[in-house]
């Protein structure tokens, strides 16, 4: 079980908006390209601790050509006031030195380059024999990581061979601390040129996770271990390979993914923080240490153990920070370095610790916040009432608190609360995303002692009964009632099924509703949260019928999915590739759910992995991959046996069979499976669908459809039978078609293009296109073209087009 990591909004916030600065891989390119240049003196790299600078230098070093002579410095603060500390290699014993300062060193470092080039060598030879010029001395690179924590002796060393040798120096320097004052003074004269590291981002975590591992890697997962590190560089290197090692990085489907059951002990990382905090006081130590067992903790309870000045010094190393509130709070700079100082600390000490320090106010209101406090006393043998414990329960439905509460619920002792201990495991479970582990529990909870846990049991399998990790429970929570029920849980379960048998029926805007009641129940009630991944999911399917793209989008907006529970992460996904998916965009729809098909592997939730695996089979077959797309129909199809018995023949189970229909079409000699999905959709009754089985039929440029004057009129009568504004938008569509007339299809196109219906736009601009020019009108068939290809530009692109834009000269 992994823990996602606590993150205040600005320190996530840094890392999405867009930096001034130019990106790593601009900087690399920019000094692999300066340092071969004569004019080039020296580079310094400025950043904060972390940002990635010795990462950027072993990246320029591994960038440099063979022909170059590359020298590797770094400076160290344990050697920051012994002398020729940063060259301590290269020095001489002392029995060997000469007379002058330093001349031993730069002799030592200089004895394999021979004479420079501006000193004149008489030649060996006779006077009047012809000269044979000797071997040209490389070119000499130095590259010093830290320079800010180089003595100065080496620094003065070092700076001699850029006048004497044509060195050029590359370093890397704290932007907290000071550059040494030659350094400095070279810089101020216009000898050096300086780059700033912005802060570390998620889309370079992204990058740097895949280059560590040599294959795409999932979003998600990047971002949690980028967060999970404080976005330190080094810190995230060694963490990758932990997680590897642990099998926590799973690579499945082509992606790298975690996996949420498996554990790690972070072996290199906690070697590396264990390492970076060796040289404070004994006292610094222990705060440290305190401070990461129980995080947060209040900071009057740390000064008053240890120091105000212990504290100080932990704070000026960023080894901890502060939380804004009253009282204030401290905790460690980052999850994983809390969690590498956690593992390091034996349990003997860890209990010495435990019972030298002043107890913190501990109440039933701030049980919650102080989860971590609770574990560490639990797991030091003392013992805490099963209230406290149980008033600690709402962390179990934050995955960053998850796994802390599983342990803290092991505490609880009494006979009269062990069904209470498990619905908090339970909760957990759900909360990480094992949904699988979580629904037998609540299965025997239901059937328990304790008639509120019996009830919330019951409510939490009908939210799983939503995205069918869980059987639907008689009498289905209520959902198949005439009337709206009282129970808020049920009344959300009954505005869901309502939802659906209207958007089928064809009424769009009483679905939309209906659903939008549904998911404001989730938003407003607590007890209700445990409903909005199934809500939400389908409430996207009402938007897109209903066209609200500005709607959809906000429904979508969640930049930190790494930090919500995994099933709603997966489920925003799916419902993303989805709306990419309807509006004609097959690549961008194909880069959103080939990463989260992988996680819904063994997830638990056939409906919306048959339903992601359909859409990415059809999203295939579009972009011409017809191997990748009968391979995704194969797998959604045993989704669907996968699933039989847990879920209905519903709004999500339609749509996949659908999208199967449809890539089968699409890569088939024999087209016929949408035809065959139509006649079905209509014996069901279910209108909408029907329209949008022909309406892909039409759009399948290998089929006959889209000449077909039955089935164009059939989708005419059908979008005129069927409400909202996607109904609207189907109608225009099939009316062009069947008129055939160029001005009625350009028309169209203008139309479907607001609409965000790209793909029908471009098959409305195609066709009036050949009408114009069956006319011999020329200019106008160029237009109708320049238009077609701009939205089959769009087509090709990873990205949506932004709302509001259009294929035309204002959109362009």
């Amino acid at each position: 079980m992994l823990p996602d990591p606590w993150l205040d909004e600005d320190a996530v916030t840094v890392r999405l908006r867009p930096s001034t600065f130019p990106d790593r891989k601009q900087i690399l390119d920019l000094i692999l390209a300066a340092v071969p240049s004569p004019s080039t003196n020296g580079i310094v790299v400025i950043g904060d601790s972390g940002s990635g600078k010795s990462h950027l230098l072993l990246s320029i070093k591994a960038g440099l050509p063979d022909t170059m002579d590359v020298r590797t410095f770094a400076g160290k603060p344990e050697l920051q006031t012994t002398v020729y500390g940063a060259l301590s290699a290269a020095v001489e014993p002392p029995g060997e030195q000469t007379a002058l300062p330093g001349l031993h060193v730069l002799r030592a470092l200089t004895q394999s380059l021979g004479p420079a080039e501006y000193l004149y060598t008489p030649p060996v030879a006779r006077r009047r024999s012809k000269r044979h010029p000797g071997p040209k001395r490389p070119p000499l690179v130095l590259l010093v990581d830290d320079i800010h924590f180089v003595d100065p002796a080496s620094l003065a060393v070092l700076l001699q061979l850029m006048p004497g040798f044509g060195a050029t120096l590359v370093a890397t320097a704290d932007s907290r601390r000071p550059l040494p004052p030659d350094l400095y003074q070279l810089w101020e004269e216009g000898f050096l040129e300086q780059y700033v590291l912005a802060p570390f981002t998620f889309t370079e975590a992204q990058a740097l996770c895949e280059d560590v591992l040599g294959g795409k890697v999932q979003r998600r997962a990047s971002s949690l271990l980028a967060a999970m590190c404080g976005f330190n560089v080094g810190l995230l290197c060694l963490a990758i390979q932990d997680a590897r090692n642990a099998h926590l990085l799973v690579q499945r489907d082509g992606y790298w993914t975690l996996d949420v059951r498996a554990h790690c002990q972070w072996p290199g990382v906690v070697e590396h923080v264990r390492a970076d905090i060796s040289h404070h006081a004994a006292e610094e130590l222990k705060a440290l240490e305190v401070i990461a067992l129980a995080e947060p903790l209040a900071l009057d309870v740390v000064e008053h153990s240890f120091g105000q000045k212990a504290v100080e010094h932990l704070l000026d190393a960023h080894h901890i920070r502060v939380l804004p509130g009253r009282p204030p709070l401290v905790r460690t700079s980052s999850w994983l370095r809390g969690e590498g100082i956690r593992l390091s600390v034996p349990r003997s000490r860890s209990t010495a610790l435990r019972l030298g320090i002043e107890e913190p106010g501990l109440t039933a209101d701030s049980a919650p916040a102080m989860l971590r406090w609770m574990t560490w006393t639990l797991d030091c043998g003392l013992s805490l009432s099963d209230e406290l414990i149980l008033a600690a329960a709402p962390a179990a439905d934050k995955p960053s608190t998850a796994e802390l509460a599983i342990r803290a619920s092991m505490g609880i002792n009494g006979p009269g609360h062990r069904d209470d201990a498990r619905m908090i495991r339970a909760r957990a479970l759900i909360a990480e995303g094992q949904l699988k582990e979580a629904a037998p529990e609540l299965r025997q909870l239901v059937g328990g002692s304790q008639a509120e846990v019996q009830a919330e049991a019951a409510r939490r399998l009908m939210a799983l009964g939503l995205l069918g990790a869980a059987s639907p429970m008689p009498p289905d929570g209520g959902a198949q009632e005439p009337q709206e029920p009282s129970d808020p849980a049920a009344r959300v379960m009954w505005n869901v099924h309502m939802a659906e048998q209207l958007l089928l029926s064809g009424d769009a805007p009483q679905a939309l509703e209906k659903s939008s009641a549904a998911l404001a129940a989730t938003d407003a009630d607590p007890a209700l949260e445990m409903f909005r991944p199934g809500v939400l999911l389908r409430h996207v399917f009402h938007l897109r019928h209903n066209l609200s793209w500005s709607r959809l989008d906000s429904v979508l907006d969640c930049p930190w999915t790494y930090a919500v529970p995994a099933h709603l992460a997966w489920c925003l996904d799916v419902a993303r590739g989805y709306a990419q998916l309807s509006q004609g965009l097959p690549r961008a729809a194909l880069r959103t759910l080939e990463p989260v098909v992988a996680e819904l592997h063994d997830a638990g939730l056939p409906p919306v992995l048959q339903l992601a695996t359909a859409m990415l089979a059809y999203s295939a077959a579009l972009c011409g991959d017809s191997e990748l797309a009968m391979a995704r129909v194969r797998k959604s199809l045993m989704a669907v046996k996968e699933g039989a018995g847990r879920t209905e023949n519903g709004l999500l189970s339609q749509f996949s069979s659908l999208f199967v229909a449809a890539a089968q079409d699409k890569v088939s000699r024999k087209p016929g499976h949408l035809f065959a999905a139509a006649e079905a959709f209509h014996d069901q009754q279910s209108h909408l669908m029907e329209a949008e089985a022909l309406t892909l039929m039409m759009l399948n440029a290998s089929g006959s459809a889209v000449e077909d004057l039955v089935v164009q009129r059939r989708l005419s009568e059908l979008a005129a039978s069927l409400r909202g504004a996607g109904a609207a938008a189907t109608g225009t569509f099939a009316t062009a078609l069947l008129g055939n007339d160029p001005k009625v299809l350009e028309s169209a196109g203008k139309s479907l293009s607001g609409d965000r219906q790209f793909a029908q736009a471009a098959l409305c601009y195609a066709r009036a296109a050949s009408g114009y020019e069956a006319r011999t009108r020329s200019a106008a068939s160029r237009r109708a073209w320049t238009l077609m290809e701009r939205l089959h530009g769009a087509f090709d692109s990873d990205v949506a087009p932004p709302l509001g834009w259009l294929p035309g000269t204002a959109g362009h």
